[in-house]
């Protein structure tokens, strides 16, 4: 919760600076601070830890994921404070890579000390899935080492390895690994999910988030081909996520039974976020919608935003409300994680709005600035009443 709160106060800086401009520290600099924070901070360290508590709670060596644990918080701290100093150089990458190895370190530890699970569990098959697109996404920055030696940096491929990266990051190991860990919720609580259907859920989004990098690549020039397969992978995608709307709905009564209110909503927010994702990537293939996307700035930070916050944030939250990790009956987190919302749905409209201005010639938004800071003032304050009303927690 730390990280989410400083993930919102970066955030509302740099909103700031189109409203008051500061001359303290470089833009681009506290933007990839933000980013890295957002994705290693808040996201990575909430699934790690849900992930242990929740499969590994008793047969744990606690002493090498917690110094694992730690290694992790210096990685992290360390990006924080060397982005924003110097951006791209030697200690922030080093700081960077060494969030890697750590994460390789996961990835072993915890696929070695669930082998013993039941492998065909739905659950575990998106949890294992997930810590595969970890992997995966890993071999990105590699890659832009090698790009950058061969004095390649700035070019079509550069920009190419780094959507690589972010691709597999959110939504291969941020988002299969959040299904898992509902899924293994629901399966806790009694639910029973078709076998035929999760086979059919499973594979169409496994290989669906596999080709669906081609989305990528549709604003650079490219073969026919790469289009053809970008196509493909968004229906299914879209195919897949109509048969786990099936699994996660069929026992919503049973399920959802004396569950706060909170987690319930926040659930259903999450998956409607998810559902508005898939859909937003399928249209993208239109070269009319496509073409907005790839070149307006507050649509692609709008899309971005849609993940990283609608699908993954929230459904964290969700999560560990419902696990009683946050207290979702506290006033504090109901008032904070409201503030939340709001300003996260009309932060989306705001930032979502240029396209329409694009396709049917609508007014713009004036001061559009202004609003963005204001709804970004509204997360942060959310980020810390959520907060400070957990601040006395040791659960986990």
């Amino acid at each position: 919760m730390f990280y989410l709160v400083i993930v919102a106060l970066v955030g509302t800086y740099l909103r700031l600076l189109f409203v008051y401009p500061i001359d303290l520290f470089i833009f681009e600099n506290i933007l990839h601070s933000h980013s890295h924070t957002a994705m290693l901070g808040w996201i990575y360290n909430a699934l790690f830890l849900a992930m242990l508590y929740f499969y590994l709670p008793e047969k744990i060596d606690p002493a090498k994921y917690s110094l694992l644990f730690w290694l992790t918080q210096i990685s992290i701290i360390g990006m924080l404070i060397t982005f924003s100093w110097q951006g791209y150089a030697s200690l922030s990458i080093a700081f960077s890579t060494m969030h890697i190895f750590c994460s390789y370190a996961f990835i072993i530890f915890f696929l070695s000390d669930t082998r013993k699970f039941d492998q065909n569990s739905l659950s575990i098959k998106f949890i294992t899935a997930g810590l595969f697109f970890l992997f995966l996404s890993s071999l990105g920055p590699w890659a832009l080492v090698l790009v950058i030696m061969k004095g390649l940096a700035g070019t079509d491929l550069y920009s190419q390895v780094i959507y690589f990266y972010l691709h597999f990051q959110y939504n291969g190991w941020f988002i299969f690994s959040l299904i898992g860990l509902w899924l293994g919720f629901f399966e806790k609580r009694g639910a029973v999910f078709n076998p035929k259907h999760s086979a059919i859920a499973f594979n169409a989004l496994f290989y669906s988030i596999i080709g669906t990098y081609a989305l990528s690549l549709l604003g650079f020039r490219i073969p026919v081909f790469v289009w053809v397969i970008a196509f493909i992978s968004a229906s299914a995608q879209l195919f897949g996520l109509r048969f786990l709307y099936t699994l996660l709905f069929q026992n919503e009564a049973k399920i959802f039974s004396g569950l706060p209110r909170l987690a319930q909503l926040l659930f259903r927010l999450c998956f409607f976020a998810l559902l508005l994702k898939v859909i937003f990537q399928f249209l993208s293939v239109l070269p009319a919608v496509g073409s907005v996307a790839y070149m307006n700035r507050d649509v692609a930070i709008g899309f971005i935003h849609l993940v990283m916050l609608g699908v993954v944030t929230i459904g964290l939250l969700g999560w560990y409300s419902g696990n009683g990790l946050i207290n979702a009956n506290n006033i504090l987190v109901k008032t904070g994680a409201l503030l939340l919302i709001a300003g996260l749905v009309f932060n989306e409209v705001i930032l979502f709005y240029p396209a329409l201005v694009t396709w049917f010639r609508v007014s713009p938004v004036m001061d559009s600035a202004y609003i963005l800071f204001i709804l970004s003032v509204t997360m942060l304050f959310g980020a810390i009443l959520i907060s400070i009303a957990n601040l006395g927690k040791r659960k986990l």
